[in-house]
């Protein structure tokens, strides 16, 4: 019977199933407990996700290592990531720091012969995730991407209707994301103004959009797009001091799915009040909407359905996998959670799984596309 018990703030989930060796251990670099890792991926594994178990963490500074150590539960802490990675404990380290960095601690972990995690982007460019997928390949090492929003339970339960009929034949999707607080930043996050850096609307907020679309509907098969920088200038929220920006913070995208629905997709990072997500999936016999206060690869939404020919959208609930719920999970542990359960299934038992480096690499020519749409005014086959 599965059993519970307290640890640091957190209830575990821990099934009677499952033993050590079946684990895969992780060593998380960049385990700060106030960075990304301290918001979704620690608090997940500290909860109990099946196959896997936190055993390390490295940060740049011992006593934030020995912090996110001591808070969720991992046995050893790094000032460094060489020292994480050899450690012969850890068999999958995580790259979960800023992205500029992604590529060296990538290749880092790869070069030590372990199992890699890395965020998305996977790269700054198209080129360096084609290296990194190949220097994965040659050395044998699983990996996986943190393109999360296909782990959704409500994505999937979208997939499940579509897939059984229930809306007829997909016509058109349209997609909204307004999110608010462009004019100001922390300090540490104001490295993003620039566009050469590769972190802003285009490439995290529409590449997580964009991969659940393709989750719940397929590919994309034509694109027309318009990315642009709306907001000039950030203000450092806490020192007051003013910087010119280039990122493009405004991405509108058109096109036709590959199985023939139209489409598009606008998400923008708005001065002001930002109104959430809002998705429509219209079909010949149904619609399904999504709405939510934030971006869906951070947590749920609302769902309602009007499917079978009924003419009235109704409320609908997504079966969630029992180890979320009976961890008490909400937020961004929860689909960040549900990866890392399906890539410890992958490696322990030998599976196909995605998303791994290669649909990293798709993607990021999928970003590539959309900006040179953009850039020529010209449609895209993709």
């Amino acid at each position: 019977m599965p059993t519970a018990h307290s640890m640091a703030g957190f209830v575990r989930f821990e099934s009677g199933a499952k033993h050590m060796a079946d684990n895969i251990r992780v060593g998380i670099i960049g385990g700060n407990v106030n960075g990304w890792a301290g918001r979704a991926h620690m608090p997940a594994m500290a909860a109990g996700i099946p196959g896997v178990e936190l055993v390390a963490v490295s940060t740049t500074r011992q006593e934030s290592a020995d912090e996110a150590a001591a808070k969720f539960g991992a046995r050893y802490a790094y000032d460094n990531h060489h020292d994480l990675l050899a450690n012969p404990e850890v068999d999958v380290a995580a790259v979960a720091v800023k992205l500029p960095t992604h590529y060296e601690l990538t290749k880092d972990i790869i070069a030590a012969g372990k199992h890699v995690y890395t965020e998305w982007p996977l790269g700054t460019t198209v080129e360096q995730a084609e290296e990194m997928t190949d220097l994965a390949n040659a050395a044998g090492v699983r990996t996986c991407v943190g393109l999360q929003s296909r782990h959704s339970a409500q994505y999937q339960e979208i997939r499940r209707l579509i897939e059984g009929g229930s809306i007829g034949d997909v016509l058109s999707v349209s997609l909204t994301q307004f999110a608010s607080g462009a004019l100001a930043r922390p300090s540490g996050r104001i490295w993003m103004r620039d566009a050469d850096a590769h972190a802003n609307t285009l490439s995290i907020t529409f590449g997580h959009a964009m991969d659940g679309l393709h989750a719940m509907l397929g590919p994309a098969r034509s694109i027309a797009a318009a990315v642009s920088t709306q907001t000039k200038e950030w203000t450092a929220s806490d020192t007051g001091e003013r910087f010119s920006v280039t990122s493009p913070d405004n991405v509108i995208v058109s096109g036709a799915l590959a199985n023939g629905a139209a489409f598009s997709v606008y998400i923008a990072s708005v001065a002001a009040v930002g109104t959430g997500h809002s998705m429509q999936i219209h079909g010949s016999r149904g619609t399904i909407t999504l709405d939510a206060p934030g971006s869906t690869h951070l947590g749920a939404g609302e769902l309602r359905v009007a499917v079978d020919g009924g003419n009235e959208l109704r409320p609908a609930v997504a079966p969630e996998d029992e180890w979320v719920t009976a961890a008490g999970l909400s937020g961004p542990p929860v689909h960040i959670g549900k990866l890392w359960a399906a890539y410890a299934d992958a490696i322990v038992n030998d599976r196909e799984f995605h998303p791994d480096f290669a649909d990293a690499v798709e993607h990021h020519r999928l970003m590539d596309a959309v900006q040179r749409a953009s850039d020529t005014g010209r449609m895209q086959e993709v």
